[in-house]
C-alpha cells in the first residue's frame, strides 16, 4: 500500500493519503487547468484506499472553493465511499470556514446525497 502526497498551489489542493491506514485530506482550493491530468495519479491511488486493509477509511474535505471537473471528482469518490460502507466503517468530514455558506451548502448537499457518513462542521467549532 502506497501513500500519495501532492502539494498545495494557488489552484490545485493538497492531497494526503495513506492507503494503508486508511487515511485521506483534501486541503485547499481546486481548480486545475486540466483537471483530467491534474487528478489522474490520485484517481489511481483511490483504488488503494478503496482496497485498503484498514477496517475504516477517514476522509477530510476542506476545500475552499472547487470547479465543475473536481465536483465531478468529490462525487465519484464519495459515491465509491458509500459503496464501502459494507464491509467498512467509512467517515467524511466536510470542514468549512465559519463565514463560508457555500461550503456549508455545498456539504449539506452531498451529505444529503451520499449520507450519514459525511459530517459537515465549522473550522472554528471546537
Amino acid at each position: 500500500m502506497s501513500k500519495i502526497f501532492i502539494e498545495e498551489s494557488f489552484k490545485t489542493p493538497e492531497i494526503k493519503g495513506d492507503a494503508q491506514l486508511g487515511q485521506l485530506s483534501l486541503k485547499g482550493r481546486s481548480l486545475p487547468e486540466d483537471a483530467k491530468t491534474f487528478y489522474q495519479p490520485f484517481k489511481k491511488w483511490l483504488q488503494e484506499l478503496y482496497s485498503s486493509p484498514s477496517d475504516s477509511i477517514d476522509v477530510v474535505i476542506e476545500l475552499e472553493y472547487y470547479n465543475t471537473a473536481s465536483s465531478k471528482l468529490i462525487v465519484n469518490m464519495l459515491l465509491s465511499l458509500e459503496k464501502l460502507q459494507s464491509s467498512k466503517k467509512v467517515s467524511v468530514l466536510w470542514l468549512y470556514d465559519e463565514d463560508d455558506i457555500e461550503m456549508e451548502e455545498t456539504g449539506q448537499d452531498f451529505k444529503n446525497l451520499i449520507g450519514e457518513m459525511i459530517v459537515i462542521k465549522s473550522k472554528t467549532n471546537d
